[in-house]
C-alpha cells in the first residue's frame, strides 16, 4: 500500500493567475483554442484513470488543484505526518504535460523529473517510466531528468522542491505540440498514460 498525492498543477492558482490551466495549443487545428485544450483540463484525465487505478490496487490517493505550489506542498507535507510508516510509502505526483516540441523533430519523448536531492526519486521516476514506455510507442524514449534549482530544469524543480516526505516526481508524458503525440493526448490515450502511472507506483510501493 502507498499514500499518494496527485497534483493537478496550473489549475487552482488563486488571484491574478486564477485562470491559469497552463500550456495552451490548437490541438485539432480548428484555428482556436478550446477549453480542451488546455493543460490543466488535459492532465484532469490521466488523473482520474490513475486515482481509479490506484484505489482499486488498495491504495490511498489525495487529490490536490488548488493554491500556490509551495502552498500545496506545505500541505502534503501535514498530510504526510498523519500517516504512519505501516500505510507504505508516500508519493507525490506533479501533474503536467509538455509544450514547446517544435525544433525537436525527431526527439518526441517523454519525460518524469525527480528531485536531485532525492535517493528513491530516481526509482520512482524509473518504475514509472518503465510501466509507460511499452504502450506508448509514440514516445521516442521516457527521459530521467534530475532536477535542480539551478539551469533548465529549475522550473520542474519548483513543481515539487518544497515537498518533504513524499518521494517526489514531476510528470510530462508527452507534448501537447507534437503530431506524434497526438492519439496519446486522446481520451483513450490520456487513460492509458493514467493506467501507466498507477502501475509504475504501484510497483514502487511493493519495492519501497
Amino acid at each position: 500500500m502507498a499514500v499518494v498525492y496527485l497534483d493537478r498543477q496550473h489549475a487552482g492558482k488563486p488571484g491574478r493567475r486564477a485562470r491559469d490551466r497552463g500550456a495552451a495549443m490548437d490541438m485539432d487545428l480548428s484555428g482556436a483554442i478550446e477549453a480542451d485544450e488546455l493543460e490543466a483540463m488535459l492532465t484532469a484525465q490521466y488523473l482520474l484513470t490513475c486515482e481509479l487505478a490506484l484505489i482499486d490496487a488498495g491504495h490511498i490517493v489525495i487529490p490536490i488543484s488548488d493554491g500556490w505550489y509551495g502552498d500545496r506542498h506545505g500541505r502534503v507535507n501535514q498530510y504526510a505526518g498523519t500517516f504512519s510508516a505501516s500505510q507504505g510509502p508516500q508519493v507525490y505526483v506533479a501533474a503536467h504535460l509538455n509544450a514547446g516540441w517544435a525544433g525537436r523533430e525527431g526527439n518526441a519523448y517523454g519525460a518524469i523529473f525527480y528531485d536531485q536531492r532525492s535517493r528513491r526519486g530516481p526509482v520512482l521516476a524509473l518504475e514509472v517510466a518503465r510501466k509507460l514506455r511499452p504502450v506508448a510507442p509514440e514516445l521516442s524514449e521516457v527521459k530521467l531528468i534530475a532536477a535542480g534549482p539551478e539551469g533548465w530544469t529549475r522550473p520542474a524543480y519548483g513543481t515539487l522542491s518544497g515537498v518533504v516526505q513524499p518521494v517526489t516526481i514531476c510528470f510530462e508524458p508527452a507534448f501537447m505540440d507534437c503530431p506524434a503525440h497526438a492519439d496519446l493526448l486522446s481520451g483513450p490515450g490520456l487513460k492509458l498514460i493514467g493506467r501507466a502511472l498507477a502501475a509504475g507506483i504501484n510497483r514502487f510501493a511493493d519495492i519501497a
